[in-house]
C-alpha cells in the first residue's frame, strides 16, 4: 500500500521491479485522506519497447494511456481501478517508466476522482495556523523561483504543483521533495552556483536544489489565497484579480471527460481569494505576500 498525495493505493505485479520503483516515488508519504483505496495492477510481459511516449484520451468512465498496444494503460472511475500492461524492457529506462507511465497514471487518475490539478507552487508563511498561498501563473512567470526564495528564508514549503482536494477542506497537497528551477537562478541564490544543471522529465535544463536538510516542508497544507504573478519594474503591489480568469487558468491545465465537476470546485475555492502580484524583486515580493497571511 502506498499513499501518493496523501490518498491509499493498493499496487500489485507480477514482477518485483515496478513495486520496488513505486516505493522509490510513495514510499515515504504518508496517509492524509480516509477513502478506499484505488487499485492498481501491472502486468510485464515480453516484447518490443515503445515507440514513443504515451498519449492520453480521456472517456466518461476514465482514461487511457497508450504508446503502443503493448504498452499502455486503462483507468476507471466506476471500478477506481487502474491496469497497466509493460514491456520488461521498460523497466531497464526506471525513471522514463517512473515519469512517463506509472506516476503519470497514477497522479491523473487520482486528479479524476479526488482532485484538482492546479499548476501551482504552494508556500506556507512562518506561524502558527498560516494558511498556504498558491503561486500561480505560465511557465516562466517565476512561480518556482519565488517559492524557493521563500522557503529558504523560513517559509515551508508544500509543492512546486499542486493539488486542491475536491472535499472542500481547502487542502492542498504535492511533491514536497521537488522543485526545478531555471538557469537564471544560479544569479539570485548563491548556494545554486555550484548545483548541477539536469535534464527534467518533459526535456528541459533545470536545477533541482537540495530541500532534504535545507528548507521546512510539508506535504500538505491548508490553503487560502491564490496569487498570480507579473514581473515588472518597480516596487511590488498586489490587488484583486478577476475569479473568473483564475478558473480559467486553471481550467486550462484540466484534462477530464467531464469537467464540470472540477470547475464547480475551482470557483468555491478562488471566491474572495485571487490577487495579482506585480514585483521586481523577490524580497519585495515576499514581504507583500506576507500581509495575506
Amino acid at each position: 500500500m502506498f499513499y501518493p498525495l496523501g490518498y491509499p493505493l493498493l499496487v500489485e505485479s507480477n514482477d518485483i521491479e515496478p513495486l520496488r520503483i513505486a516505493a522509490e516515488s510513495w514510499g515515504a508519504r504518508r496517509r492524509l485522506f480516509d477513502a478506499p483505496p484505488l487499485r492498481l495492477t501491472i502486468h510485464v510481459h515480453k516484447g518490443d519497447p515503445p515507440a514513443d511516449k504515451p498519449t492520453y484520451q480521456a472517456s466518461a468512465d476514465g482514461f487511457l494511456l497508450v504508446c503502443d498496444s503493448a504498452n499502455r494503460a486503462e483507468f476507471s472511475i466506476r471500478a477506481h481501478a487502474a491496469c497497466l500492461h509493460i514491456t520488461r524492457v521498460v523497466l531497464d529506462r526506471p525513471e522514463w517508466f517512473r515519469h512517463q507511465l506509472l506516476e503519470c497514471l497514477v497522479l491523473t487518475a487520482l486528479d479524476t476522482v479526488h482532485f484538482v490539478g492546479m499548476h501551482a507552487a504552494c508556500v506556507v508563511p512562518p506561524g502558527e495556523l498560516k494558511p498556504g498561498l498558491l503561486l500561480c501563473g505560465t511557465s516562466g512567470s517565476g512561480k518556482s523561483t519565488l517559492a524557493y526564495a521563500c522557503a529558504r528564508i523560513g517559509w515551508t514549503f508544500v509543492s512546486d504543483d499542486s493539488h486542491l482536494a475536491q472535499d472542500g477542506s481547502g487542502v492542498v497537497t504535492g511533491n514536497t521533495h521537488e522543485i526545478r528551477l531555471r538557469e537564471p537562478a544560479r544569479e539570485l541564490f548563491p548556494e545554486l552556483h555550484t548545483s548541477a544543471t539536469v535534464t527534467a522529465p518533459n526535456g528541459k535544463q533545470c536545477i533541482e536544489p537540495d530541500l532534504q536538510s535545507t528548507v521546512p516542508r510539508s506535504d500538505s497544507a491548508s490553503a487560502r489565497h491564490c496569487v498570480f504573478l507579473s514581473r515588472r519594474p518597480g516596487r511590488a503591489t498586489i490587488r484583486e484579480y478577476s475569479e473568473d480568469d483564475a478558473v480559467e487558468y486553471f481550467m486550462g491545465y484540466n484534462s477530464r471527460f467531464d469537467r464540470s465537476g472540477a470547475e464547480g470546485h475551482l470557483r468555491d475555492f478562488v471566491r474572495g481569494s485571487t490577487w495579482l502580484l506585480e514585483y521586481e524583486r523577490l524580497d519585495d515580493a515576499i514581504d507583500v505576500l506576507g500581509g495575506l497571511a
